[in-house]
């Protein structure tokens, strides 16, 4: 019974389209963290080596936006070729999906913490002792 309820839901294709545009989402939040991470120009932060290599020769927001449209084109291209393929597709997303909501949760958890870092370090330089 639950099987084939799961069966069934996993091989619609508006749940296929409703995960496309969810991974589609998460992207851009990906993006949109990748970039508050690494501004202005800390492509070490970055932990994918591929991107890392990519963001700096084309220097960050524009090579983020670049590497995301390749990325997704690449994956709509497949996607519309195999749409029959709702099952797979289906799985392949929702374990995606599930992979980005933790890298964007992640992201801005780092970027919060650089922040509060940041912010520290500039209250040090603004603090004045006082010698009597």
């Amino acid at each position: 019974m639950i099987l084939t309820y799961l069966l069934t839901l996993l091989t619609d294709q508006t749940l296929l389209v409703v995960q496309c545009l969810l991974f589609l989402l998460l992207n851009v939040l990906d993006g949109w963290t990748t970039w508050l991470v690494m501004k202005p120009d800390h492509y070490d932060r970055e932990r994918n080596p591929i991107a890392r290599l990519f963001f700096r020769k084309l220097k960050a927001p524009a090579s983020i936006i670049l590497f995301k449209v390749v990325l997704l084109s690449g994956l709509g291209l497949f996607i519309i070729h195999w749409w029959i393929e709702s099952l797979t597709l289906n799985i392949a997303l929702l374990i995606g999906n599930l992979l980005y909501v933790f890298v964007v949760r992640h992201n801005h958890k780092v970027h919060r913490k650089y922040v509060e870092h940041e912010q520290f370090f500039e209250n040090l330089k603004n603090y004045k002792v006082v010698v009597e």
